[in-house]
């Protein structure tokens, strides 16, 4: 088909008017009148029931809330309990500050104010204090500190009564005088300035929630540090809240906007902010569940808790120690609070969810919903969006959310206008979970109205499922698919709908061709007849597509014969020879889908006839998507479905290769009994290992909902496995390369079987040997959850040992790091994996234990080679028994040690402990040799270099990283990494571990013990067994002990003064100078003609000399049966030691600022004193649909620069003549902007206030 050139547009190109954000009608009617997704998603529906949140706590872990932004006053949550001695105030979490204060300082990061302070010259007092004392301090946010240039003043005045301190306010136009500013106390704690007086507020000054009475301890520090906590005397803190971001705020606007700009799902929800920052994940939500007092269920607790956000860097994502801890959270300490976390934006391979991802967490997936581009088509999965299964082979996501340039609230430190501190840009899965968030608060208010209290955390996942629209997508994308508002409080209020308990199916593994039993219970609340039917997910067809790479974008029809299905699943690849992920530029295309309607008949695509339906309308990295999807596709029909590859950047392959795949869901076979509302379900699980999914599809009335069914099956020690038409194969794994940041990457799991404690070796073999896919061993373990408790205070509630997957093998990882600009952003992070097998070929083999019970094989695919879709992979595992190599010897003599089972080991070293803050440690290795590296440490980031160039100096962008691993645990963490050295140089190791180099290769012989000639210095020593040519993760231990006495040896220091005692220490060695402890003997001492006896004890002793009054040189002599040792010592006079006076007094310093004010100030007078006078007047008006800003001109101005103000950092647009400038703006960006006058002297005025617009249609 021919495409014309206009065609290669991505984005529709749509007639826009551009409003000042003032002129807002009815809750922003331009807003509204293009965004419908409220409707869509039932919640005005939900709202028309009288359902909006009332009553219900949610708390938003983040970066914090700006509560002054117009939508958000109001909003925050309260203690409510009058016996509380924070009764009124809101409620804050900050173990962050609350830290940096106990330990005696405002951090850098710390939200509290000093108000130590009475000195208030140079200020305008409000003159309402009734003591006449003020206390004044710094604004804690850095944010008003950058924009003003310097620290905000706040005052502390008491009000109402002589020394009580009640009411706070903050210098937010910064003009040193406090009688023009908000007065905040309990009850108004929100503290903002209003520039213009437009009932919007324009800056921020946080919230304030606690003022030091000098009796109450601050919020929190009871619980976690006891009666011995640090309390802040009368008037001397002020506990602010502010965001130091902007991320917090987006996710409490979607919950909770009060609709100034933007409508919240559930307006009339309270939210509890919970700063991520000083405690993790799993202590903040058991302390947000718990409240100030320690005790859930008192009305001080969240009872939501929504996380946009994850744990990084786990693996055995649902098996791990967050997760059974949160699981345990919200089960057993607290079942009424729901936790709701992101899903990720690892896009398409399988199992990139974050975790947490236990049975009770619910995990959010993201949708297009493409409002702002004028589509109608939007509700496909995004690109972006994690999938499931967890590494248990459970359903991940749950649900799925907009997540695709949602409305959201900006904070007033970026916006500094209140009209336009809102966008359309909100998104990725972030911006979907506080979708659902608020959704289950709307579910708690129904159901609290229904049934007097509110639900479980397992009732409220059902209802919010149960009431979810399937989209007949595969559910480790969907969950059970997009959820309604309308449909989750009929379900709640028991009105209408059906709930399904469990409305999922979530099990341990299972054994491979047992019968898995569940059952289900239908609550139909319609009445309405209901009709239920098993259903799995085949690969229907597949067409294959190759296409000349080249500089333009590459558009191609998806043929009908393809649209007949319910899901349709393009991909994209090419040939990498590079080995590794690292894009140091843009490269490759994305995938974007159009319904084309060939309006003129001309089989020409042009730009007006395109209506997109799913691309990456966000950069998530710098790669590019390589798969896209859509349900339904002949829905979404107009006269054809084209697609486009729209080229990001250069690749060296000369094709790039397309795979069209169709999908549909087909009967499956299972067992199903019918009893009234209860449902028995039986399914044959296959005889092979891996990971099977379906749904059982729910009809009634016209709808359809999904009920996700996954579960993964084991075999006792063997892994088997076979291919077949199910979307999820168990046999294959996908690259789905799509460009660097990306952290996780698409995964299959295996669980498998064990009886004992043994070893196994896992051979991994794959096609393409560009490829690299790495291969991780988990097995079952306990851990104790209150190593999570990291304060002096016992837990207020009992934290018992719970049962997680502990790893057990591992591939050797190579995680490079690079920054790169983009336009106005730097980008970095985990950027990049690198090719590095055992096999140094397409094969991993890895060697490591096998415990009892269940244990765990991953696969993850790290680096694709592009020269295959998909790589058909196979497993063998063989295990042996193997029992812990404990050796014993005597210093410097040899050990005849009879080995079975292994080949060698290499060995010995004692180990050294390496830390970031001393700077990488340098080391020279030789061909051969190993390092083992081991460490408990929560953030393992160690690194090896080789010294490439050999300059000796580590040369991060140069020198080549030979083992790099980025890894994280908060609670039981446990890492070992073993890299063989196989070039001689010189090497440089960081972070944070214990280091050993292990030089000397001991080889068995079957027909004689192995001789291994025992270290000379006394010690524990680690080694390691090597298994056909593998190396065992667990290291042999060598302890080298002193070997016979031979001599006594005498130590002191060389230098003394006289008349002073000074100390001699005594030991019995070995011949290498160890201590023997297992002697013991006397020893008789001489010095200055005295003798003394001294007994050694366990081989050591010491004795107090007194040092003669001559002055000169002495020499001590000890004596024993074995020797003697002899020592001089120097006796001197006592000397004065003179040390310079660096202290400086008050009037020094005062002189000393006297002197840099000079240098500074006769030119800043000066300066002052030329400078053109502010821009007054700026305002927004349209021309032409353009951003048009117009102001007063200024008489000595010769020209005005123009910026774009973006948070506290301004970016120069112009140099412009006349006082006007007029450019494009973004559809649904919020823009602030400053000018300022510059004279012909080039002195520039300050800047105009901000004034704000966000573009609109």
């Amino acid at each position: 088909m021919n495409i014309t050139k206009s065609s290669l547009i991505l984005f529709l190109v749509v007639t826009t008017i551009i409003l000042p954000s003032g002129a807002i009608e009815s809750c922003n009617p331009a807003l509204y009148n293009a965004y419908s997704g409220l409707d869509k998603l039932g919640v005005e529906d939900a709202w028309d029931m009288g359902y909006t949140g009332e009553g219900v706590k949610v708390a938003v872990m983040d970066s914090g809330v700006d509560f002054a932004t117009p939508d958000l006053i109001g909003t925050q949550a309260r203690v409510s309990n009058a016996s509380s001695p924070y009764y009124g105030w809101p409620i804050v979490i900050d173990p962050d500050s609350l830290s940096s204060y106990q330990q005696g300082v405002f951090g850098y990061r710390s939200q509290y104010a000093n108000t130590t302070s009475t000195d208030t010259k140079g200020y305008h007092m409000t003159g309402t204090s009734k003591s006449g004392i003020y206390h004044i301090g710094d604004h804690p946010d850095s944010n008003l500190a950058q924009f003003y240039g310097k620290p905000v003043k706040i005052l502390l005045v008491d009000e109402k009564t002589p020394g009580v301190y009640d009411t706070v306010y903050v210098d937010l136009n910064s003009n040193h005088d406090f009688r023009d500013d908000k007065p905040c106390r309990k009850g108004d704690e929100i503290s903002y300035w209003d520039r213009d007086n437009d009932g919007y507020p324009d800056e921020s000054g946080g919230m304030i929630y606690f003022i030091a009475d000098g009796k109450t301890p601050l919020p929190l520090s009871r619980m976690l540090y006891g009666e011995n906590a640090e309390m802040p005397k009368n008037g001397e803190l002020v506990a602010f809240h502010c965001d130091d971001g902007n991320h917090g705020t987006m996710c409490a606007s979607i919950i909770a906007a009060q609709g100034k700009n933007v409508k919240g799902i559930a307006p009339d929800a309270r939210i509890i902010p919970v700063r991520l920052f000083g405690a993790n994940d799993k202590h903040l939500c058991l302390i947000a569940s718990l409240g100030y007092d320690g005790i859930p269920n008192t009305d001080d607790e969240a009872d939501i808790i929504s996380r946009s956000g994850g744990i990084r860097g786990i693996f055995n994502k649902g098996a791990d120690e967050g997760s059974a801890f949160l699981e345990y959270l919200t089960t057993k300490i607290s079942p009424s609070t729901t936790l709701v976390y992101a899903n990720g934006n690892d896009g398409s391979g399988y199992g990139t969810c974050d975790p947490p991802s236990g049975e009770h967490v619910i995990n959010v997936g993201a949708t297009y919903d493409l409002w702002w581009n004028s589509s109608s088509l939007g509700g496909d999965v995004a690109c972006f969006s994690s999938r499931g299964p967890n590494a248990l082979g459970q359903v991940k996501p749950n649900v799925l959310a907009p997540g695709d340039r949602t409305p959201e609230v900006l904070p007033l430190w970026i916006a500094h206008d209140g009209k336009a501190a809102w966008d359309g840009w909100g998104g990725g899965t972030s911006g979907a979970t506080p979708h659902v968030a608020a959704v289950i608060a709307l579910i708690y208010q129904a159901y609290k109205d229904a049934h007097g209290e509110f639900p479980t955390s397992e009732k409220a996942r059902d209802i919010l499922m149960s009431s979810a629209t399937d989209i007949d997508e595969e559910i480790f994308a969907q969950g059970s698919g997009i959820i309604n508002a309308k449909r989750a409080v009929e379900v709640a209020s028991e009105k209408d709908g059906v709930l399904v308990e469990p409305a999922l199916l979530v099990t341990s593994p299972v054994e491979a061709g047992s019968d898995l039993r569940f059952n289900l219970t239908l609550s139909n609340y319609s009445g309405k007849p209901i009709d239920l039917k098993p259903q799995i997910l085949i690969k229907d067809k597949t067409k294959n597509l190759t296409f000349k790479s080249g500089n333009e974008s590459i558009f191609f029809v998806i043929s009908r014969d393809m649209l007949d299905c319910d899901l349709i699943k393009v991909s994209s690849y090419y040939s990498r020879t590079a080995r590794n992920t690292r894009l140091d530029k843009d490269e490759g295309y994305d995938l974007y889908l159009y319904s084309w309607k060939d309006t003129d008949g001309d089989r020409k695509a042009h730009e007006g006839e395109l209506e997109v339906i799913a691309g990456p309308f966000y950069d998530w990295g710098y790669g590019f998507t390589s798969e896209v999807r859509m349900h339904n596709p002949a829905e979404k029909l107009g006269d054809e479905i084209l697609a486009e590859l729209k080229k990001r950047g250069e690749i060296e392959s000369r094709e790039i290769q397309i795979v069209i795949e169709t999908y549909k869901w087909k009967t499956w076979n299972i067992g199903m009994n019918i009893d009234d509302n209860n449902v028995s379900i039986s399914i044959p699980t296959p005889n092979t290992t891996g990971v099977y999914q379906g749904k059982i599809s729910l009809e009634r009335d016209g709808e359809r909902k999904c009920i996700p069914i996954s579960f993964s099956t084991y075999r006792n020690d063997e892994i088997k496995i076979n291919n077949n038409r199910d979307i999820y194969e168990n046999s294959k794994i996908y690259g789905r390369f799509e460009g660097d940041g990306k952290s996780s990457w698409d995964s299959r799991f295996y669980p498998i079987y064990h009886n004992g404690h043994d070893l196994t070796t896992i051979e991994v073999a794959w096609e393409d040997p560009n490829t690299d896919i790495d291969v991780y061993l988990y097995g079952e373990s306990v851990f104790n959850a209150s190593k999570i408790w990291k304060y002096p205070t016992k837990p207020p509630i009992e934290l018992t040992k719970l049962k997680a997957l502990k790893e057990n093998g591992h591939s050797l990882r190579i995680l490079g790091t690079i920054f790169m600009v983009q336009g106005d952003m730097v980008r970095g992070g985990p950027s990049y994996s690198a090719f590095y097998t055992s096999t140094g070929k397409n094969k991993e083999v890895i060697t490591g234990e096998l415990t009892e019970g269940l244990n765990l094989i991953i696969l993850r695919q790290v680096v694709p080679g592009g020269n295959k879709y998909g790589e058909n992979i196979t497993i063998d595992i063989n295990v042996t028994s193997f029992n812990p190599i404990d050796l014993g010897a005597k210093a410097g003599e040899p050990i005849s040690f009879l080995s079975s089972g292994i080949d060698g080991i290499m060995g010995f070293s004692t180990g050294e402990v390496i830390r970031d803050e001393s700077g990488p440690k340098t080391f020279k290795a030789k061909k051969g040799d190993v390092i083992l590296i081991d460490s408990n440490d929560t953030s393992y980031f160690p690194q090896i270099f080789l010294d490439s160039n050999e300059n000796g100096t580590i040369d991060w962008d140069i020198d080549v990283p030979i083992f790099a691993e980025q890894r994280y645990n908060e609670i039981n963490p446990s890492y070992t990494d073993i890299i063989p050295i196989n070039k001689s140089g010189t090497y440089f190791l960081s972070g944070n571990c214990e280091f050993y180099h292990l030089k000397n290769r001991y080889e068995n012989n079957s027909n004689a013990p192995m001789k291994i000639k025992a270290p000379e210095q006394a010690g524990t020593y680690l080694g390691l067994a090597e298994i056909g040519g593998n190396f065992i993760p667990i290291p042999v231990k060598l302890v080298v002990t002193a070997g016979e006495p031979t001599s006594i040896c005498l130590d002191t220091a060389n230098r003394t003064v006289s008349n002073l005692p000074f100390e001699v220490k005594l030991e019995v060695q070995d011949k290498f100078g160890n201590l023997v402890e297992n002697d013991t003997a006397t020893a008789v001492i001489e010095f200055n003609g005295t003798t003394k006896n001294v007994d050694l004890v366990k081989g050591k002793d010491s004795i107090n000399l007194t040092a003669p009054e001559k002055t000169g040189i002495y020499k001590i002599k000890a004596q024993s049966r074995y020797g003697i040792s002899e020592k001089d010592i120097e006796i001197i006079d006592k000397i004065p030691i003179e040390t310079g006076n660096t202290s400086i007094n008050g009037t020094e310093i005062e002189e000393k600022m006297d002197q840099i004010g000079d240098t500074r100030g006769p030119a800043s007078t000066k300066q002052i004193k030329d400078l053109p006078k502010k821009v007054e007047s700026v305002s927004s008006i349209l021309t032409s649909g353009n951003i048009s800003l117009t102001w007063q001109a200024s008489e000595d101005a010769d020209h005005y620069n123009v910026y774009r103000l973006k948070g506290v950092s301004s970016e120069k647009l112009a140099e412009v003549k006349s006082p006007e400038y007029i450019m494009k703006g973004e559809l649904w960006k919020s823009y602030t902007f400053r000018i300022s006058a510059v004279n012909s002297e080039g002195n520039e005025s300050e800047l105009s206030d901000p004034v704000g617009i966000v573009v609109t249609p």
